[in-house]
């Protein structure tokens, strides 16, 4: 009897980490870099940048270098700025985000650089931001890595459908339509995460920078 209870007790701790979450509660509401560059629209070099002049702020944690979406909004006013910014012009840039908020509706839109540069956020900037908000919340009910699913490779949850599929179908052509049609019992919101988590987290390459996450 000992050992039924002693079987019983491993099956069920087997059974808690393969449903465990793939981040930790802390990591939780934070975003890698590469999904900062996917979600702001800019390339990896412009977020390694602005760590490197401390425009952004980071958090390391087990999972690699994070940052809030204050820095992913500031990454994406950059971006869209299409102009060569001082390191404090962009830190003034993301003091304005993180304290005015101006994306939140009723806000002044606007920041007085200088007396011929302001920067006005338009009504695509505040889709980006919806859109990033919806992604932080669904990547954690729609995506899983499981290890007895597919030796731990993302999927789309519930399935054993790997995120990179998704994205290889897209970049081969395919729609979000024509995924639905051919997967009818997944949703098109869990389509959308699976291509930005997909995009946002490559196969394993080269070693990165010791304080980059690979």
């Amino acid at each position: 009897m000992p050992t039924v209870r002693k079987n019983a007790k491993k099956s069920t701790a087997k059974r808690a980490k393969a449903k465990a979450p793939t981040r930790t509660r802390s990591a939780a509401k934070l975003f890698s870099r590469r999904e900062a560059a996917v979600l702001a629209g800019v390339p990896l070099k412009t977020v390694d940048k602005a760590i490197e002049e401390n425009v952004v702020k980071t958090r390391r944690l087990r999972t690699g270098t994070l940052l809030d979406a204050d820095d992913v909004m500031t990454l994406a006013v950059i971006g869209k700025a299409g102009l060569p910014l001082k390191s404090q012009t962009k830190r003034t840039i993301r003091r304005w985000l993180h304290e005015a908020q101006p994306y939140r509706p009723g806000k002044a839109s606007e920041l007085s650089l200088s007396d011929v540069v302001v920067i006005r956020l338009d009504p695509e900037f505040r889709t980006l931001v919806d859109q990033m908000m919806r992604y932080r919340e669904d990547r954690l009910r729609l995506i899983e890595s499981n290890p007895d699913i597919r030796q731990g490779e993302p999927v789309i949850a519930g399935t054993r459908l790997p995120v990179r599929a998704v994205a290889e179908r897209v970049k081969g052509g395919d729609s979000i339509d024509d995924l639905l049609d051919d997967y009818p019992h997944i949703s098109r919101k869990a389509f959308q995460t699976a291509l930005i988590y997909a995009q946002s987290h490559p196969r394993r390459g080269r070693p990165a920078r010791p304080w980059r996450d690979a």
